[in-house]
């Protein structure tokens, strides 16, 4: 998809998880849906999916209200990964300036 910035998380660590968990963090905790993360992301929607079933077994995701048939998930990023976050912004400035 045309238009998707990347992310720290992206940027340091590639992959549709990090993709999703840098989504996670520009929205706060809104709560989103699989096709809104596949939207916003570029990812397809069976792979967003998957990187939210891995984000959920690791306790980083949370379900929250359903919306008729779909499902919202609610991520708390900041608080979970604040550290990694924090390391990862430092790990790019740090790329940048070499």
């Amino acid at each position: 998809m045309r238009g998707v910035k990347e992310g720290v998380l992206t940027q340091v660590f590639g992959g549709p998880v990090a993709k999703v968990l840098d989504q996670s963090v520009y929205v706060g905790g809104m709560e989103q849906t699989i096709p809104m993360l596949a939207e916003s992301t570029g990812l397809s929607f069976k792979t967003a999916q998957k990187a939210v079933l891995k984000l959920n077994k690791l306790g980083l995701v949370k379900q929250s209200r359903r919306i008729g048939n779909t499902q919202t998930y609610r991520f708390d990023v900041r608080n979970d990964l604040h550290e990694l976050i924090d390391w990862a912004e430092r790990l790019k400035i740090s790329r940048l300036r070499r």
